[in-house]
């Protein structure tokens, strides 16, 4: 089984630039909990997690300063076993699926989970 199986896609994305609040907003109304953050012209910078939202009191603070800069990516034509020992190794729970420099999905430990109990 390939990562694509069981990502999630589309993938809601936001920029350094906005708040806390509307990432904290953004987040609760599509039911998500983390978010690649992209420049302008598309490229990865970042990811940011409901952990990082819920930790910072500052609802104006822009996204720049509670960002994960260490974003792990994964293809999406990666086995599913590649990717949990990536999310092991490294302690997170989330990696960003690009295919030709372009994120075309996110997956989550929550993914696994999901695979896991449909059997």
């Amino acid at each position: 089984m390939k990562v694509a199986d069981i990502m999630v896609s589309p993938v809601i994305v936001t920029q350094k630039n906005k708040s806390v609040e509307h990432v904290r907003g953004l987040l609760d109304r599509k039911h998500i909990h983390a978010v690649p953050v992209l420049s302008t012209s598309g490229e990865i910078e970042g990811i940011v997690s409901v952990s990082d939202v819920a930790a910072e009191r500052n609802s104006d603070q822009s996204v720049e300063v509670i960002m994960t800069n260490k974003t792990h990516v994964v293809s999406p034509n990666s086995g599913i076993k590649d990717a949990a020992k990536m999310m092991e190794k490294h302690h997170v729970h989330h990696l960003v699926v690009m295919d030709e420099g372009q994120v075309v999905g996110i997956l989550s430990s929550m993914d696994f989970v999901k695979l896991y109990a449909a059997d």
